[in-house]
């Protein structure tokens, strides 16, 4: 009964997510539906379940299978909230039309389930069969809007990655599983700490997670994916598309790698490596990379979608930095930038949303002088760009401080400079924006009858006011990150 209790977050969206399913089965043209309020008090529902949560941690239900403990609650909660931001959001707009919404409702529904029980699996079979169920129902919402070509790019594009990503995943367990005698990740720590593995089986086993989850995190060199697939899906499904994938292998590495191949020693907030591989090496190579290639992709692009795209990538990059410096602070940053990240994304894909429903397009050239006609939008829409590559004084910008101080402290001195320059090319990218909204108009055609302009500007309030306060409060959330990591099962 009491491991019952414990994973009522996902008793809860799997019954939702059934009933919205048993709802559009048995549809016959009734003009009252309550499906998207239906699903947004079945994910309110969760989301205080997953609250109420805390008072039991850290435990492991069902034979270690399943870790409930501070970093699980956090991922879980982060996903219940992108859940419902998202499917308001697709009520909003026209690129998912009405007749479409609750199928739209169940794959956000279906996605959420699967990155609560990937934040809190220690099996790495579950591990493997989250993600893919993850990968299976993004590929769907990537490729939902089925009439348009760049979306059924969208959807194949990420099919092949997240396929060989999961292959990749699958080899690597196995060869971990041959090595330790064990499929639980707690188990294959203590057998690496126990046992004399040699370097080159660590390295490949390492090598082959590690690339699974940098297509995961869309992290060098499996970043091909990103830019195409949320310029390709519908632009509301972008925002929780990028979010969703990053955040559910960021709650992997973090488990994963720092619990299998790491020394957990909080009492002074480090850890340590577990044998002589030292693979944060290749953890700050590959950021490096990441920050540089997002950057300068960014800075490239033509069209919006593509842009925030490759400034997604920049973003992985300076989210790996909080896993490779071993350090509660580091990790701690990482969790809350992953907090603005939440914001900031949803924000922007759906002004953008907003923005192509009017001008049919995203094409830089296009958006010009689209502050006359829409102030607020324009506004909130840089805003919520300076806090994704964290400009200060905005919110992002104490995460990234803290992420770069944390490299820095560990004398990664050349790592710091390349996020520096990285968040200013990024910078350089977002301005070109700005600079292209505030233009004269290239286009006469004039707005059409706004019916949504109240919910429009009172979603917008409520992605702002929660991101500002994350800013405002920033050491409080820091300590709530990492209270997070103190009661984690290492």
């Amino acid at each position: 009964m009491r491991e019952f209790v414990l994973i009522l977050p996902e008793v809860i969206l799997a019954v939702t997510l059934a009933f919205v399913v048993v709802a559009e089965l048995t549809y016959h043209g009734e003009q009252l539906r309550f499906v998207t309020v239906s699903t947004l008090l079945g994910l309110v529902a969760a989301f205080v379940q997953t609250f109420t949560t805390y008072r039991h941690v850290p435990v492991a239900v069902f034979s270690g299978a399943v870790s409930i403990d501070g970093v699980s609650l956090f991922f879980k909660l982060l996903s219940i909230a992108l859940a419902g931001l998202s499917i308001v959001a697709a009520s909003h707009s026209e690129e998912i039309p009405p007749g479409r919404r609750t199928e739209f409702s169940a794959l956000v529904l279906a996605a959420t389930l699967a990155m609560c029980l990937a934040a809190s699996a220690s099996d790495m079979l579950l591990i493997f069969l989250s993600l893919q169920l993850l990968n299976i129902v993004v590929f769907f919402i990537a490729g939902y809007g089925k009439r348009s070509l760049f979306s059924i790019e969208a959807g194949v594009k990420y099919l092949i990655f997240s396929g060989v990503a999961g292959v990749l995943l699958l080899y690597g367990l196995a060869v971990l599983f041959s090595i330790t005698h064990s499929l639980n990740i707690y188990e294959a720590h203590r057998a690496f700490m126990v046992a004399s593995v040699p370097r080159t089986q660590v390295l490949i086993i390492f090598m082959l997670i590690f690339l699974s989850l940098g297509s995961q995190v869309a992290g060098f060199p499996m970043y091909l994916w990103a830019p195409d697939v949320l310029e390709g899906a519908p632009t509301p499904a972008s925002g929780f598309i990028v979010v969703a994938t990053r955040m559910t292998g960021f709650a992997i590495a973090i488990r994963f790698l720092i619990g299998v191949f790491a020394q957990s020693s909080l009492t002074n907030g480090n850890w340590e490596i577990v044998g002589d591989f030292n693979w944060p090496t290749i953890v700050a190579v590959v950021s490096g990379i990441t920050m540089l290639v997002g950057s300068f992709l960014a800075l490239r692009q033509n069209r919006a979608k593509r842009m925030v795209g490759c400034l997604a990538i920049t973003q992985s990059g300076f989210l790996l930095l909080g896993i490779l410096v071993l350090d509660q602070v580091g990790v701690a940053a990482l969790l809350y930038n992953l907090v603005i990240e939440l914001f900031a994304f949803v924000g922007i894909f759906y002004i953008l949303s907003y923005f192509y429903e009017q001008l049919h397009s995203d094409n830089l050239n296009d958006l010009r002088g689209m502050l006359n006609q829409s102030v607020p939008e324009c506004i909130c829409l840089v805003l919520f760009l300076l806090c994704l590559v964290g400009m200060p004084p905005a919110p992002g910008f104490i995460g990234k401080f803290t992420l770069i101080g944390a490299i820095v402290r560990h004398q990664w001195w050349g790592l710091a400079t390349l996020a520096i320059l990285s968040s200013a090319l990024s910078t350089v990218a977002i301005a070109r924006l700005a600079f292209h909204l505030i233009g004269d108009a290239t286009l006469l055609k004039k707005f059409q009858s706004e019916s949504r302009s109240f919910e429009r500007k009172a979603f917008l309030v409520v992605l702002l006011v929660p991101m500002l306060l994350a800013g405002l409060f920033a050491n409080s959330v820091l300590n709530w990150a990492g209270k997070s990591l103190s009661y984690i099962l290492w």
